[in-house]
């Protein structure tokens, strides 16, 4: 088993309706048995996502506890305040680093990502060194970006100082040049077409960077292994490694997907570990 791993994607929290709560020790037995050393806690605030909600303070007082081993991030809802996309989340998030918080995210709101109100936090972000997980998606929940995701290149040209970091179906469907609309909003098969959007984005932009967590990372690498295997490659050092674990206690499919690529050691360590250190500056 390979050990040491940082998990750039997790959460605690109580869900609604009949799940139970995702604990600090249910998380810690995870991550024990699987070589898991430290995880991001991200929270979620945004209030399209009615059945959960955890919030900056939870996170912080939950990685409180074990500090050796989970990692606070911040998340504030971009329609705070003004609402105008005027509002200055700078002292908001400036609290939040003096109390631990290293990074941003997950967002969910139902926003464009090229939205004035996103905009906002982009750039206290940039001003904190906070990268900012997305997870993208098309509909009701999730941040709109259409095919080609032309409003998050705006923004990564925009705000160059900030660390864009994708995750979400909206995402990984564009490993594929084809991508259709409708397949932005699940889980599409069969061979990966070269040239897909987020394949540019990453090599393009230094401030892009990506996480393989939940169903939507480990769908777009097993679709076409031979592809995903190149993928890693060529992008491994704006990879890392997630598992966005939630209330069905999914197991962590990608990293037996990682480890059948057969990939050089040096890179195993990267995506694994080492792209989440230079990040959160650990």
């Amino acid at each position: 088993m390979i050990s040491g791993i940082i998990d750039f994607h997790a959460h605690l929290g109580k869900v609604m309706h009949d799940y139970p709560p995702l604990t600090v020790e249910k998380l810690l037995r995870f991550m024990d048995g699987h070589g898991i050393e430290k995880s991001v806690v991200l929270p979620l605030v945004n209030p399209e996502e009615e059945d959960y909600h955890y919030s900056t303070a939870e996170a912080l007082a939950d990685c409180l506890r074990y500090h050796d081993r989970l990692i606070p991030f911040a998340n504030v809802d971009p329609r705070r305040g003004s609402n105008d996309g005027n509002y200055d989340f700078y002292p908001v998030l400036k609290h939040c680093a003096d109390e631990g918080c290293v990074g941003f995210g997950e967002i969910l709101a139902n926003l464009a990502t090229n939205d004035p109100r996103m905009k906002g936090i982009y750039r206290a972000c940039g001003e904190l060194s906070f990268p900012v997980v997305f997870d993208f998606r098309l509909g009701t929940v999730g941040v709109i970006d259409p095919v080609g995701m032309p409003y998050l290149e705006e923004c990564l040209g925009e705000f160059p100082q900030t660390v864009f970091v994708g995750h979400g179906p909206g995402w990984w469907a564009e490993i594929s040049a084809d991508v259709t609309a409708e397949q932005k909003a699940g889980y599409p098969h069969g061979p990966v077409v070269p040239g897909g959007s987020i394949s540019r984005l990453l090599s393009e932009y230094p401030n892009m960077y990506a996480d393989l967590s939940a169903g939507s990372g480990s769908n777009a690498f097993s679709r076409d292994p031979e592809y995903a295997r190149d993928f890693v490659l060529r992008h491994r050092k704006k990879l890392m490694f997630g598992t966005d674990r939630f209330v069905r206690e999914e197991e962590p499919v990608m990293i037996d997907l990682l480890l059948q690529m057969d990939l050089p050691e040096e890179v195993q360590r990267i995506v694994f570990r080492g792209n989440a250190e230079r990040l959160l500056n650990m």
